[in-house]
């Protein structure tokens, strides 16, 4: 039994632990006419397996010549997995060759990445995107004012250019009617001279251009 006890120590301490070792992925990036793509952002963005898990959101740069070198975690096991780059907005798959660099001090791949698709392009396509998407955002909510004004008379009546005639009170009974039939009332309803008619309606036309 003590021998047994031992053995399954020894097993535990002297077994070799597995843990991930770094994995350098390097080379450049090319556009669509073959010239290296300088000061790009690379980033990992993947997911699905363990190396994906453990290193996505890494993030490296390319230099003035569109070289770039990035430093995963990767285990013997992941071998022939794959893991994404996203350049330029493109996304570029680099498959894990683990053989790569056996006879190397550290491990290391080279992968140079070749876009389909001008960045240039790609940037201004998005540029439109959003502007488009803006604009409609803008044409919406306009048409959405424009339908609830037309909704009521008023906004009817402005939309077809129609001006809404002005109200104005009778300064000898009080009734509403509209500012240019005021002195017509006072003339044929109240049976005042005209001239007297004229200065009472002045009077009130200047009390409500004051309270305006």
């Amino acid at each position: 039994m003590r021998t047994l006890l031992l053995s399954l120590l020894v097993i535990i301490f002297l077994a070799p632990l597995v843990t991930a070792e770094e994995y350098e992925v390097y080379g450049k990036v090319y556009t669509q006419d073959n010239m290296p793509l300088t000061n790009e952002p690379i980033v990992i963005q993947c997911s699905g397996n363990d190396v994906c898990d453990l290193n996505s959101n890494l993030q490296t740069i390319t230099d003035y010549s569109g070289f770039y070198s990035i430093t995963l975690d990767v285990f013997p096991e992941d071998h022939g997995e794959n893991i994404s780059l996203l350049v330029a907005g493109q996304f570029a798959e680099l498959t894990i060759d683990w053989n790569s660099s056996s006879n190397s001090d550290t491990r290391n791949q080279e992968f140079d990445i070749y876009l389909t698709q001008d960045p240039r392009v790609s940037s201004t396509i998005g540029g439109f995107a959003c502007g488009g998407c803006c604009l409609l955002f803008i044409l919406f909510f306009a048409g959405l004012r424009t339908l609830r004004k037309l909704m009521t008379q008023e906004g009817r009546d402005e939309f077809l250019g129609r001006k809404l005639m002005p109200i104005a009170d009778c300064p000898v009974c009080g009734e509403k009617m509209p500012r240019h039939l005021v002195l017509r009332h006072l003339i044929v309803d109240h049976e005042i001279e005209p001239y007297e008619a004229g200065s009472m309606a002045g009077r009130q036309f200047n009390k409500i251009h004051s309270e305006e």
